[in-house]
């Protein structure tokens, strides 16, 4: 399943079951683990038990393209234990899951990163974002309404804003690349809390995954004692909002059903995250910020920034 899902993202994709039958499957593993730009593990109690797996994760922790990700609750080698993995426990397969996302995002970068070192060819940025938006529909529960996109031609998942730091152990050195200025005239994704305890206050959503808390190192913190530290998270692909509940414990609503898997927030749809009522608009990003700036909320994107 995890190998036909990177295959549909526009990865190209080698693993065990490509061996052919003559080939010494040491050195054939070996020489991948050399020419891959990144090693995906997949945690579980079996492969935890797999000499062969602890040493495939070595030589690519060592080579610096280890991309772990837990597929079933176990005990990661002590070794390992101090590397970020992905928890993808739960996931069936569904590429709209924002968790799905976020890792297809960073193994993109590490690719990436290892490329620009001249080790590995990168994919194609567009390949991946164009296979994703093409099944988005496919997969989503609800179905936004019809409307203009916000950039015309965007049928890709959306990567404007803030770029949150990579996952990526040890830290690559990537060439500056000046950043596009900010258009202030283009419409965003808003979420608007209303309530007396924060006032009024907007979130603009306008990355690929943030994750919501009550705390730090949440993207979005919203300090309330019904939020879950890790309770959700909020993407865009092909010009929709989604949000994915974190099995948080007050639980994640879209127009009052509890929400279990990926789902499309439409314009206009009321978002409860525990006791907190966000709606969901569409605003011009300058009207936002200058609002903003009016009631001194120096934080339109974030209620709380842990950057």
């Amino acid at each position: 399943m995890f190998a036909e899902a990177f295959a549909d993202e526009g990865f190209s994709v080698w693993w065990d079951a490509a061996l052919h039958s003559g080939e010494t499957f040491d050195e054939v593993i070996e020489q991948k683990l050399r020419e891959s730009g990144a090693v995906v593990v997949l945690w579980s109690p079996r492969s935890v038990a797999s000499r062969w797996v602890r040493a495939e994760a070595t030589q690519a922790d060592r080579r610096n393209k280890l991309a772990p990700a837990i597929i079933e609750p176990c005990d990661r080698p002590i070794i390992f234990e101090l590397t970020h993995a992905a928890d993808l426990c739960d996931w069936t397969g569904d590429i709209t899951d924002l968790r799905w996302r976020t890792f297809v995002d960073d193994l993109s970068h590490l690719i990436e990163a290892r490329a620009s070192e001249g080790q590995a060819p990168a994919p194609t940025p567009s390949r991946l974002l164009q296979a994703a938006a093409k099944r988005l529909d496919m997969h989503s529960r609800h179905s936004a309404p019809e409307r203009k996109p916000i950039r015309p031609g965007n049928d890709e998942v959306l990567f404007a804003g803030e770029q949150r730091e990579r996952a990526v152990r040890p830290p690559v050195e990537e060439p500056q690349v000046q950043q596009p200025e900010v258009d202030h005239s283009a419409e965003v994704h808003c979420l608007e809390i209303t309530d007396s305890g924060f006032g009024d206050r907007i979130i603009i959503v306008d990355t690929p995954s943030a994750k919501v808390g009550r705390m730090p190192p949440a993207d979005i913190v919203i300090p309330d004692k019904s939020i879950s530290r890790e309770h959700c998270m909020f993407g865009l692909a092909a010009d929709a909002l989604l949000v994915t509940d974190l099995n948080s414990t007050n639980g994640t609503f879209v127009d009052g059903e509890r929400i279990t898997s990926a789902t499309i927030v439409p314009v206009g749809s009321v978002l409860q995250i525990g006791q907190v009522v966000l709606t969901h608009s569409i605003r011009v990003r300058g009207e936002v910020e200058q609002s903003a700036a009016a009631r001194g909320d120096a934080s339109a994107k974030r209620l709380a920034a842990s950057n």
